[in-house]
């Protein structure tokens, strides 16, 4: 007989009891349970968080990206357009070009200045400039040199006749020039009046600076970002090899139909779409059309690499739910503790990237106050400057203004100076507008202050004073200066004997009575610019006031709007006709008239410059 050890002896022998089969039944089913729960809440939260991602991604980020590349593009050819409207109004290169280029003199400043927007300019990334006379059909580029004569029988010569014959102020357009070798973005801008141009001037973009653009917005490696025209044509890829293809190439034939309908519908809102591509799969796009041109900008993405990180939420998931059925089936209690709850998860990535755009969104509020508060300042200390109505009321008999910035403050003013013998009263238009504008004024009042602190001169001799100081305070006394900024003006001096003395730099005074209408032009100079003689003399005009006077001034900013059917500028014959019919009217009930004149001229053209009228009786009857 086998003995049996110490140990066995006292182990306690249990009959009939075995394994706690119903035990293991209810861990086996809690297990599948908890499993199944799991792969469903997973697959739930997979399809509301892949639905709320893709919305967010169609409706936000793909938006935001485009309106992003757009506002690059669209700062820089607005800016452009500002460069050649200064070129195509400069009066230099004007009559330089109607002379048929004759002037020397003319000639070199007209070159020198296309020049530096060039050679000097490059934080505008300018590639060229130039001026093309009608007169001539001479093209002469940034470096001085005719490096072609147009003629209407040559191609690659058409955007030249077609912009003379448009008659658009100013016009964008993509175009390969032949003798830069190299397409450009061009913007031209007609020199003279637009009914018969002298002429175009303007800049072009070279487009290796926006194809650097381009780059830095680049999303995922499958992702496309194309410039289009109306027709479909890409002028411009992030990847070369799509340059000068049309979209009808690389889309299927319906959302290529889809997006050129969209694009000629002169649609300004974003359109999203989506398309399934045999190579990438689903694929979102979005259509963002340029404000300052009819180019739109489009932006495409695979689905599958705009939301990939969900791939990984899901395989997480089937992961966790496989070591949890292992796990459970041995430590059942321990791990139900311990479960990974995929929802949490998905919530926590979702929360994370609300929580970054959320910063984001802050941080541009910040900025955004911070610009809005700094130019809400510039307003009250600019309003500062500006004479109170008490003064003015206190200085006419009966007066009425409109001052009018095209933002919040700008580059006209008004001013008006007592003394015990009469008083000065005064309009000014400053370059620029908006803050600039707003700098130049306030500088421009403050010397014109200081000329008139401790005497009262003829209102010519205060002109040349203020000519000579505004050149020296910005050191414009050289031609070789890299800034170029002055004012107009017109100003008036009113004795107590009832005589008007008016002297004007490119500003006239219209005086209106039961007899006539009389405009007394000032000189054909303005103050403090660069071109401008230090030793000019301004001319005095002296009159002797009637009962029945009224007085007029205006800055340009309302002559120059443009509007009605096509598009021109108000003129000064409407602005004297303006007069003409209200001359009757309370000075009150014709600023309403002025007013509503303009307005109504300008239709849903933007006002292009700040606005200033000023109208004023110095006796009753």
């Amino acid at each position: 007989m086998k003995l049996k050890t110490e140990q066995e002896k006292n182990v306690p022998r249990i009959q009939g009891i075995g394994p706690d089969y119903d035990i293991i039944k209810v861990i086996a089913f809690a297990s599948m349970i908890i499993i199944l729960s799991i792969i469903l809440v997973g697959t739930i939260v997979y399809i509301i968080t892949k639905n709320e991602v893709v919305d967010k991604l169609k409706n936000q980020d793909l938006v935001s990206i485009a309106e992003s590349i757009s506002y690059r593009i669209d700062s820089r050819v607005e800016r452009a357009k500002e460069v050649s409207l200064v070129l195509a109004n400069d009066p230099q290169i004007i009559e330089w070009v109607s002379s048929g280029e004759s002037d020397p003199l003319q000639k070199d400043y007209a070159l020198q200045k296309i020049n530096n927007l060039v050679s000097l300019v490059t934080d505008f990334d300018y590639s060229n400039s130039f001026i093309v006379s009608a007169t001539t059909n001479h093209y002469w580029d940034e470096k001085g040199n005719i490096i072609d004569t147009l003629s209407e029988s040559d191609p690659d010569d058409d955007w030249f006749f077609n912009t003379l014959s448009a008659g658009e102020r100013v016009s964008v357009q993509f175009d390969y020039n032949e003798e830069r070798k190299g397409t450009f973005v061009f913007v031209d801008a007609l020199i003279g009046e637009t009914s018969s141009p002298l002429g175009v001037t303007g800049v072009g973009l070279g487009l290796h600076g926006l194809s650097r653009e381009f780059q830095e917005f680049k999303y995922g490696d499958q992702s496309d970002l194309w410039l289009v025209d109306p027709q479909g044509e890409i002028y411009l890829s992030d990847k070369v090899e799509y340059n000068g293809k049309n979209i009808d190439e690389l889309l299927p034939e319906e959302a290529s139909l889809n997006v050129i309908k969209h694009m000629n519908g002169h649609n300004i809102k974003h359109y999203a779409l989506e398309y399934r591509n045999s190579d990438q799969g689903l694929t979102d796009l979005i259509v963002h059309p340029l404000s300052s041109t009819q180019w739109s900008i489009l932006f495409q993405i695979p689905r599958d690499e705009s939301i990939g990180f969900l791939n990984t939420i899901k395989l997480n998931t089937l992961f966790a739910s496989l070591i949890t059925l292992i796990s459970i089936t041995f430590f059942f209690y321990f791990v139900s503790h311990r479960l990974v709850n995929p929802y949490k998860k998905a919530m926590e990535l979702n929360q994370e990237l609300e929580e970054k755009v959320l910063e984001r969104t802050q941080e541009l509020q910040e900025k955004n106050a911070k610009i809005t508060d700094s130019i809400e300042y510039a307003q009250r200390i600019q309003q500062s400057i500006l004479p109170p109505d008490d003064t003015l009321e206190g200085i006419f008999w009966d007066y009425f203004l409109i001052w009018q910035p095209t933002d919040t403050v700008g580059g006209d003013f008004y001013w008006v100076k007592e003394f015990d013998d009469g008083f000065f009263v005064a309009i000014g238009d400053c370059t620029g507008h908006g803050v600039p504008g707003a700098l130049m004024s306030m500088i421009s009042v403050s010397i014109l202050n200081q000329v008139v602190k401790d005497t009262k001169d003829p209102p010519s001799l205060i002109l040349k004073k203020l000519n000579l100081l505004v050149k020296q305070t910005l050191k414009q006394e050289s031609g070789d200066s890299l800034t170029d900024d002055g004012l107009d003006m017109g100003l008036c001096f009113i004795d107590k004997e009832n005589n008007i003395s008016f002297a004007g730099a490119r500003a006239s005074l219209y005086i209106k009575n039961d007899r006539d209408l009389r405009v007394i032009k000032g000189d054909k100079q303005s103050l403090g610019y660069t071109r401008t003689n230090p030793d000019y003399s301004f001319t005095d005009t002296i009159l002797n006031v009637n009962s029945n006077d009224l007085f007029y001034m205006t800055t340009d900013g309302y002559i120059d709007q443009n509007g009605g059917p096509k598009g021109y500028s108000f003129g000064k014959t409407k602005f004297m006709q303006l007069i003409d019919d209200c001359y009757k009217k309370p000075l009150s009930e014709q600023r309403k008239i002025f007013h509503q004149a303009i307005h109504d001229y300008m239709g849903n053209e933007p006002q292009r410059d700040d606005i200033t009228v000023m109208g004023f009786k110095i006796f009753k009857e």
